[in-house]
């Protein structure tokens, strides 16, 4: 909807002057706020989306990590189990 024009209201209005001024601003109140609630719900379905991002991304962080570490450690350890083995054979 397209917010009407400024209305011409005359240097002495009578009560119709003023009534109608008055109801052309509550329409204008009602589109404004038609306006923020549609903007209120972008930015809330945006950063429900963003948070939505982190959450992923910080999870594919951990999981990277934890495969780096535990790769590493594994032939570390396979090697400590081996010297056991071996000491206590020998």
């Amino acid at each position: 909807m397209q917010i009407p024009e400024d209305p011409q209201i005359p240097e002495d209005p009578d009560n119709n002057d003023i009534r109608e001024a008055l109801i052309q601003l509550g329409e204008e109140v009602r589109q404004l706020n038609e306006k923020v609630e549609k903007i209120d719900y972008k930015f809330d379905v945006y950063q429900k989306g963003t948070n939505g991002m982190v959450r992923m991304a910080t999870t594919i962080i951990i999981a990277t990590a934890s495969v780096v570490v535990l790769s590493s450690l594994s032939p570390a350890a396979t090697a400590i189990i081996t010297a056991l083995s071996n000491a206590n054979a020998g």
